[in-house]
């Protein structure tokens, strides 16, 4: 009877994502990711297409450029002062939640799209909710952002998602750098990361379930090979890309807090090179 309650309620929060349902029909979208080569790019030249922002995006100082249709935060129990840290498993402050509370409140007007179990710690009223019910492997027959979501096992997963349902048909994806070959690693926030690339799409299934709703495309750096169909940077815009480090696209601010997360095992990457002044 509880969990029957329960379901009833949440299915009725659901039904507010109506609204959002083809309401780009048929248009074409960027998806920004959170990928390292975000460093080398100029937000100016992404503002003819409407942007679907995933998760550390906001903190980007060129952010409020975008015309950024809606953001999602998938990752659940995320928005609360005090959560179970997933790396130590232990009970703390919640340094990353509370940085992103800070920065999602500064734009009122762009929609959230969270997991529901984040339904009482939003950050503003602009704020909808997902849910799987049970349907976590991405499943075109449980795609609806008012009933079953499957698309929530990550950022690209939730931000795909979001796009079919809005009716988006063409999506081109901005530091999505896990699709790249050889697989890039790093994040436009942290310092620069080195690792293996095993051979794998670590998207396979999700791009096979999706490829019959939406065409994705992917913008690449220095004429980079990928997974998905390819667009060079240059070549789109017309710019070389410029390298800048994190200290220069994220505020001061907004460096320590990454940092101190980073300190407290809140973070697995590494954010201040070891010369960063930090002033009294």
């Amino acid at each position: 009877m509880k969990n029957f309650l329960l379901n009833g309620l949440l299915r009725s929060v659901l039904k507010k994502n109506k609204t959002f349902k083809n309401s780009f029909s048929d248009q074409t979208c960027y998806i920004f990711g959170n990928g390292a080569s975000l460093k080398y790019i100029d937000f100016n030249h992404f503002i003819d297409y409407p942007t679907i922002g995933i998760n550390h995006l906001i903190l980007h100082k060129d952010f409020h450029l975008l015309d950024t249709c809606c953001y999602t935060l998938p990752e659940p129990m995320s928005f609360y002062n005090y959560f179970k840290n997933p790396y130590k498993l232990e009970y703390e402050k919640n340094i990353m939640g509370n940085l992103f509370r800070s920065q999602i409140i500064k734009f009122p007007k762009i929609p959230l799209f969270t997991s529901f179990t984040n339904m009482f710690g939003s950050p503003n009223k602009n704020t909808y909710y997902l849910h799987h019910f049970g349907k976590r492997k991405p499943d075109l027959n449980y795609l609806d952002i008012c009933s079953e979501f499957s698309y929530l096992a990550g950022g690209l997963y939730a931000g795909i998602g979001l796009a079919i349902n809005f009716g988006f048909k063409r999506a081109i994806l901005v530091g999505c750098d896990y699709l790249m070959k050889p697989k890039t690693y790093g994040h436009f926030y942290s310092l620069p990361k080195q690792g293996q690339d095993e051979g794998n799409n670590p998207y396979e299934k999700l791009l096979d379930n999706c490829s019959s709703k939406i065409n994705l495309e992917i913008l690449t750096i220095n004429n980079s090979s990928s997974w998905l169909s390819c667009i060079d940077y240059e070549t789109f815009s017309g710019s070389p890309p410029q390298y800048k480090e994190n200290t220069e696209i994220i505020n001061k601010d907004n460096l320590l807090v990454l940092n101190k997360a980073y300190e407290m095992g809140q973070h697995l990457d590494p954010i201040l090179p070891k010369d960063f002044i930090i002033e009294a």
